[in-house]
Formats: C-alpha cells, sequence, structure tokens
C-alpha cells in the first residue's frame, strides 16, 4: 500500500535559491522554490516556509516581501500496538517550531553527503546509487527531491514521545507557467521501516499562516470547505477538502502598507480508502480490483483504462481510486495548542483533544486571531517496507473585500490546482525537448453538454501548426476553430456551437505527429 502527499502551495519567495548548511555534524539543509511566482522555503529535516534562521519563509508575490507562511510541516500518527500508545511525529510544530525529523535514510551516517536536498538544474538528480528511491527523471521547471527519517530519540521532544519508524521523501515541483504561476507542489512518500505495521494512522499538515506581522494582535482568519459547488460565469467548479486563511485588515508591514491576499490549502489527494467487496466510488470496479492492473486487461474495455485521458492508466491514477479525504480540519492558537502525542493524535483524528468530543471540522469563520490549522486524512494501515502518498494544494490569490469573498477569489485557482494535478501532471515538462512532442491528450471541455460555447483546454509540449476542427457523426467538418502557428504551452480557446446541429460531435485537436479527440455534445 502506498500513501503520498502533495502540497500545492501559492505563495512567494526570495531570489535565487539560497541554501544554508548546518557545517558541523548532520546536514540540515535549505533550499529555495522561487522560478515562478512563488517564494518557498523547504528543508530536509520536516519543516517548509521557515527559513534557516526561523523566520517566516514564505512570500508571495516573488519579490514584494509579502509573507504568508510562518512555519508548516507534515504530521503523522499511529497507535502503538504492542503498548495502545498513541505516536506522532511532527515536522513542524508551530509552539515553538520543533521538528522531529532529521536528514537522509534510516541508518545514513550523520555526515553523509547525500543527505541534502537535490535541486534542478543546480545539482541534480541525487544519486541512484546511494539513493534508489530518488526520481531521475524532470517534471517541472524547477524540481527538488529529499529524504528524511523519524529514528533519531534525541530529535524527539522529551517526555512522552519516541520514534515511529518512518522514512519521508519530500519531492517539490514549480511551474513557470501563468494559469499555476502561483503554485509549488510538493509531495510527500511516507515509508514504513519500523519492522512491523503501522495500525490507525493518520498523515496531515500542520500550518503556521501569518498573514504580514502577528506580533502584536493578531487578525487572520481561517476558514474550511469539506464540499461546496460554486458556479462562476456559468461554470460549475467543486471545491472540496480545502482550508483557507484570509484577513479583512490593511497590513502595515513589510512597508509600503498592502492589502493581503489569501492562501489556500487544497487536499488533491488522500491515502486510498479501499475495501474488499466495496465499489465506494460507484465505477462499477470492486474497490479490491481499483489497483489490479490485470484486471483491467482481461475484464475492461480499453475505453475504461484511463477515463480522465491523461495517459496515466487509472490502477496507476490516484485521482480515479477512493480516498479517505479530508477526515479533519482543526483549528488552534498558540495559547490552545495540542502539544503532545496524545492530543496531537486526537487533534489528527478529528477530536476536540480538551473534551473529547468529535468535532472533525472547524470550517466556520471565527473572530480574527493569531491562529493555525491541521487538514489530516486516515485512518489507514501499512505494512511494513510499504509506502503511502497524499497531495495538498496551497493557493495564492489577490481578494479585495468591497469586491468579493476570498472563498470565491480562489475558486478558479483552485481549479487549475485539481486540473493540473489530475490531468496535467506528468504529461508537460517544459523542460526536456526531447519529451515535447505531443499534445497533452489531457483535453478538458467544459461545460460539454453545451448550448452556447464551450471552453477547450489543452497543453502543446512543441511549438508548431494547431488545428482543432469539429466534426459531425459522419465525418463532415462543421466547424475550423484554429488553425495557426502555436508556441509550446497551455491553451485555452472558445468554440460557439450557436448555429450548429444538436446532438454528438467530435472535437480534434491536431499537432504534427499527434492527433486528440473527444465528443462534444451540444444541445439546444
Amino acid at each position: 500500500m502506498r500513501v503520498s502527499i502533495v502540497l500545492l502551495l501559492s505563495t512567494m519567495f526570495l531570489a535565487g535559491n539560497a541554501r544554508y548548511n548546518n557545517s558541523g555534524g548532520r546536514p540540515f539543509d535549505t533550499a529555495v522554490h522561487d522560478t515562478n511566482q512563488v517564494e518557498l522555503w523547504i528543508t530536509n529535516y520536516g519543516k517548509l516556509g521557515q527559513d534557516s534562521a526561523g523566520g517566516a519563509g514564505c512570500w508571495w508575490p516573488k519579490g514584494s516581501g509579502h509573507n504568508y507562511i510562518y512555519g508548516a510541516g507534515i504530521w503523522f500518527g499511529t497507535v502503538d500496538s504492542a503498548t495502545g500508545d498513541t505516536l506522532v511525529t511532527i515536522g513542524y510544530g508551530p509552539h515553538g517550531g520543533e521538528s522531529e525529523f532529521v536528514p537522509g535514510l534510516e541508518g545514513m551516517l550523520i555526515n553523509h553527503p547525500d543527505a541534502i536536498i537535490f535541486m534542478h538544474p543546480e545539482n541534480w538528480p541525487a544519486p541512484d546509487t546511494a539513493l534508489p528511491m530518488a526520481p531521475q527523471d524532470t517534471v517541472s521547471h524547477e524540481d527538488s527531491w529529499c529524504c528524511m527519517n523519524d529514528l533519531d530519540t534525541n530529535a524527539h521532544i522529551p517526555g512522552d514521545t519516541r520514534p515511529i519508524g518512518i522514512e519521508m521523501y519530500q519531492t517539490g515541483y514549480a511551474w513557470d507557467i501563468p494559469q499555476i504561476e502561483d503554485i509549488v507542489f510538493l509531495t510527500y512518500e511516507i515509508k514504513n521501516v519500523s519492522g512491523h505495521n503501522l495500525y490507525d494512522c493518520y498523515v496531515g499538515i500542520a500550518a503556521d499562516n501569518d498573514i504580514g506581522n502577528e506580533a502584536g494582535t493578531g487578525n487572520d482568519i481561517i476558514a474550511g470547505i469539506v464540499s461546496q459547488e460554486y458556479i462562476i460565469d456559468g461554470d460549475t467548479i467543486l471545491v472540496d477538502n480545502l482550508g483557507y486563511q484570509w484577513q479583512t485588515q490593511m497590513e502595515p508591514t513589510p512597508p509600503p502598507v498592502w492589502w493581503p491576499g489569501a492562501i489556500a490549502f487544497d487536499l488533491l489527494q488522500t491515502p486510498f480508502d479501499l475495501v474488499e467487496g466495496q465499489d465506494k466510488d460507484n465505477d462499477g470496479i470492486l474497490d479490491q480490483y481499483e489497483r489490479d492492473s490485470s484486471y483491467y486487461w482481461n475484464n475492461l474495455p480499453q475505453s475504461m483504462w484511463d477515463v480522465d485521458y491523461d495517459n496515466v492508466p487509472d490502477w496507476r491514477d490516484a485521482s480515479e481510486n477512493p480516498q479517505h479525504g479530508m477526515s479533519a480540519f482543526k483549528r488552534f492558537t498558540l495559547n490552545l495548542e495540542p502539544n503532545l502525542d496524545n492530543e496531537r493524535y486526537l487533534t489528527l483524528a478529528g477530536y476536540n483533544f480538551k473534551t473529547m468530543v468529535y468535532e472533525p471540522y472547524d470550517t466556520a469563520p471565527p473572530l480574527p486571531d493569531d491562529q493555525r490549522f491541521l487538514m489530516s486524512s486516515g485512518p489507514f494501515d501499512i505494512l511494513p517496507d510499504s509506502s503511502v502518498f497524499m497531495v495538498f494544494a496551497v493557493m495564492f490569490t489577490d481578494w479585495d473585500s468591497l469586491q468579493e469573498r476570498p472563498d470565491t477569489a480562489l475558486v478558479l485557482v483552485d481549479k487549475w490546482a485539481q486540473l493540473w494535478y489530475d490531468m496535467y501532471w506528468f504529461l508537460y515538462t517544459g523542460i526536456e525537448e526531447e519529451h515535447m512532442h505531443k499534445v497533452n491528450s489531457g483535453l478538458l471541455i467544459t461545460p460539454n453538454p453545451v448550448s452556447g460555447v464551450a471552453q477547450v483546454s489543452f497543453a502543446t509540449l512543441r511549438a508548431g501548426v494547431l488545428s482543432v476542427k469539429l466534426y459531425n457523426t459522419v465525418g463532415q467538418v462543421v466547424k475550423d476553430v484554429v488553425g495557426e502557428y502555436v508556441q509550446a504551452g497551455f491553451h485555452t480557446i472558445d468554440v460557439d456551437t450557436r448555429g450548429l446541429a444538436q446532438g454528438t460531435h467530435f472535437l480534434v485537436v491536431e499537432t504534427p505527429g499527434c492527433r486528440v479527440s473527444r465528443s462534444l455534445v451540444i444541445l439546444r
């Protein structure tokens, strides 16, 4: 079983890949993602969004000096099957900035030269001889990778906590593309190296999102969305598993005075929720076969092998499998914060750790304060030497309290975050020229069916002549939409269907060496 965590962060960062190393002992390392409008510090010891000096480490837009994250990190909890103890390893403790991860793999020497952050193109890739799990190919314009573990007892908070026995592999992605220029993706693979089963596990991210300066009176507001539909310009957009933060006051620091935007974390993917004999996503495939490629090959037509047309077979496509979703969204302050393992585990599981009442979603906006939150998913079990994954999206956008609400301002950013992860993640690289040879088959048409104008979105991975035509069911061209030379990149075009016959049509997108077709239903 595999579980991963992906963070989508829309923020801003310091220019240049600034790095910091502890010169003695273990190579505690930091680096900066800053290829687009985000400036985000990352580390190889569990923290993110905090610089090497322990200060705010995430700014947006790049170069403005407007900070949005003071510190964040992964939390992982489990129940010890032998003692019943609840154990939680934290990548960032909001109360004191603690981290219980250390650089490197289990058993790696304390000063191992490969226990660092590898970032493209600076020192990419990590050596596959010492780190066989490290990616060798590039995916985005700025990939990063590092590994860490929780097995050093000296790194754990004294008193009530001890190692669980996990390694964590962190991969970062950032694209310099307009639609996602305010996003950095962070993925986490968590591997069980304890030698025994890990039961009743939860994984989440804790974040202290200080918009501007919270040293005085806290004025940030946090809310959450479990699942809600928004209609914007006739397009229905589903937003779920989202936590966001904003404020309704101008921010005086750093000068000059600025009107702050909003930051949001979107839980795009969570651990799988597969139960034998059930069909939780109602796709006609029993849960035990969702990850079984031989079942698809032997029992399903090829049309069901890749239902979202992203060139990733559904048995390997996390977005097409039942997931646990956001199990809890908990909000707390510095004066009321889970600081012990049992309190942290209860919070991961959706409980009020003070009252012991199950209250999984603190989604209603509270009064302004210096607030922090935890988003989590579970419970799940992990076998020895198995891994788990999860995906977050953290996004930034401008908003004006006189014009709109922060959640509606975030909707379109969130749409692209989800769309890019679901459809374009593995297909658009923009790095290696030899990979840029086809139209991304993740062609999206919205709305479909359509009674007026449909919006068509796709990526071309190489410059060339683009042809977009609409055909009827007998193969006749009913509309020549586009025929022109375009650059490599993401494209969105409008197809006006008014005046065309009702019924099924076929939209065909062609570039040299590639032809992609999708059905389009026209209504009257």
